[in-house]
């Protein structure tokens, strides 16, 4: 600002002026006894400035700011930014941090950064006529200290409610601000406002990861090339200028650093090289590796660093979400936008494996809890949702279908027999019966249910259709979680102390044991079958949390992987944070 400099002088020197113990502190600064003090240019500006004055007034406003009045009744009504000093040190650090606040991730404009300096900058060159100087003054101290309040408080709690944005998806615990927690803020605060706000910055290894990489996406002094090519895929082998473009936009950021003693020094052919970068950037994006390029992965390498960086921002806000229940030693961690599962445990590799989730249209709930059992050979008992909206349907087109999908019609206890419904007069949306599939191969729950206490009746399972796994979408079931190796999980699960327990989980779902030894025992009839519900331990507890996070790292791992917002749940968080402003 043009006059920060004579707001830093003049009112640093009025610091010197309410402190001095010359006995004129209750007086008008311009007759104070001291030279220093009576030729400062606050006092120039301000001669009938009183101290004790604004402080008594100081005090009678702010006892009626509900919002304020805790912190300031700890300062005993002492104005915090000013001290009683109108020393300007602490608010022009303050505008600092302000102006930064887009490093994690928040509008640049979020913070009245500009209307805190106007205001400082107005009163140093006396644009306030002396009749409105305490009311100008206490404007500041208090758009100071709400700023600072309030970005403390989005700092350790979010700046956003998820609850509020998403309604019942989002079923997750959040810490909220307590008593306790003001009371350390306001303690902190009054000892010294910047450290206070400084230390407010979440400090956990992803958020500062996150962190690192929006710097290093803002910091970068090049645009992403183009890849102008549509409507082509390209394999092994082939050549073209389009192909440069990929491998030129790829040596951008790093998946690519091609060989200089090629022949191929303009990079015209997709060779496995340059199929591997192709594949690294794919892997980064949380695309399955291809053989080949076409237009999905075009469309991905042609998206500019502002898309990365409003993925970063919406994570950072996720991140600043203070989550409530205990993780346990044991954890599985599912990633809806991902759609990847991770578990792990103390000193062992993470098992990492992906999963199906719901539709846009059957969102995955996001939610928290801990494993209760498994259920082996489950019996899938159709919702009416899915009853009515797919089966019936199914049904009317093809009256084998139910009996094919091994599938039983149920009114009450009675079963109905098929043949007997008149499917052609059935109305789906009516139709009254229940219908439940029984356990096998082709059951839509696969050989084994992974449950756990919820509110939206949803749970892990295996599923028969391994080949959606393949998809770069895996957003296509009703809301439960497809996993995609279902026994390694259930083995994670059970804790298994031996290959025959594993041999015996297999066994009860009619797969062949791994051992020698189970195999032997099968051959003379001697394995045992588990039984179809398998509890967990109290003392094996595994915690299971079901989120969403666009931008995220994988358990010991360094590199930092993004996903698609499948249900656009970042731009509802980034057009909150705007809304802020």
């Amino acid at each position: 600002m043009k006059y920060s400099i004579f707001a830093f002088l003049s009112l640093t020197i009025a610091l010197l002026i309410l402190v001095s113990c010359n006995g004129n502190a209750s007086g008008p600064i311009g007759r104070s006894g001291n030279k220093e003090i009576s030729r400062s240019l606050f006092a120039r500006h301000y001669p009938d400035f009183t101290p004790k004055a604004f402080h008594d007034f100081f005090k009678d406003e702010v006892q009626s700011d509900s919002e304020l009045f805790p912190l300031y009744q700890s300062t005993a009504y002492t104005p915090l930014w000013m001290q009683d000093t109108l020393n300007t040190k602490n608010l022009h650090e303050l505008t600092i941090i302000l102006k930064n606040a887009d490093r994690h991730g928040l509008p640049s404009d979020l913070f009245p950064v500009y209307r805190i300096s106007l205001m400082l900058d107005s009163i140093d060159i006396g644009l306030y006529p002396a009749d409105s100087l305490h009311h100008k003054i206490l404007s500041l101290e208090r758009l100071a200290s709400k700023v600072a309040i309030r970005y403390i408080e989005g700092m350790n709690y979010g700046f956003v409610k998820p609850k509020q944005l998403f309604g019942e998806d989002y079923d997750i615990d959040l810490a909220e601000p307590d008593s306790l927690f003001w009371s350390d803020v306001y303690a902190r605060l009054k000892e010294n406002p910047i450290q206070a706000i400084l230390n407010s910055h979440p400090t956990d290894s992803v958020y500062t990861y996150l962190q690192n990489e929006y710097k290093s996406l803002a910091d970068k002094g090049f645009d992403l090339k183009k890849v102008n090519m549509e409507g082509t895929t390209y394999k092994l082998g082939n050549k073209s200028k389009h192909i440069s473009e990929i491998a030129a936009r790829l040596i951008q950021t790093g998946e690519y650093i091609p060989d200089p003693a090629k022949e191929d020094s303009l990079h015209m052919e997709l060779d496995e090289e340059l199929l591997d970068a192709v594949n690294r950037f794919r892997s980064k994006i949380s695309y399955p590796e291809e053989k080949e390029v076409g237009q999905i992965t075009i469309d991905a390498l042609n998206r500019p660093f502002d898309y990365y960086k409003d993925k970063i921002s919406a994570n950072m806000e996720r991140h600043r979400w203070r989550k409530i229940k205990t993780r346990h030693n044991k954890h599985i961690e599912v990633n809806v936008a991902a759609s990847m599962l991770a578990a792990t445990e103390p000193d062992s590799v993470p098992m990492i494996m992906r999963v199906c989730v719901g539709s846009v249209k059957n969102k995955t709930p996001l939610l928290e809890s801990n494993l209760s059992y498994l259920n082996l050979n489950p019996v899938w008992n159709v919702p009416k949702s899915i009853t009515r909206k797919e089966v019936v349907l199914l049904q009317k087109k093809d009256t084998s279908y139910i009996r094919r999908k091994n599938m039983k019609i149920f009114k009450g206890a009675e079963e109905i027999d098929p043949a007997s419904i008149d499917w052609v007069e059935t109305k789906a949306n009516t139709f009254p019966y229940i219908i439940r599939q029984d356990p096998g191969e082709g059951n839509s729950l696969g050989l084994i249910k992974f449950i756990f206490n919820n509110a939206h009746a949803v749970y892990l399972h295996d599923t028969p259709m391994k080949s959606a796994f393949n998809r770069k979408n895996r957003a296509v079931s009703h809301g439960c979680v497809r996993v995609q190796k279902p026994f390694d999980l259930a083995f994670f699960c059970t804790n298994p102390s031996s290959e025959i327990y594993k041999d015996q989980l297999l066994h009860s779902v009619k797969r062949y044991p791994i051992s020698k030894e189970g195999r032997k025992l099968l051959k003379e009839d001697n394995l045992k079958k588990l039984p179809d519900t398998i509890l967990i331990k109290s003392n094996n507890k595994i915690s299971l949390a079901i989120d969403y996070y666009t931008a995220f790292m994988y358990p010991d791992d360094t590199t930092l992987y993004y996903a698609d917002d499948i249900y656009d749940y970042d731009k509802i968080i980034l057009d909150a944070l705007r809304r802020e402003l």
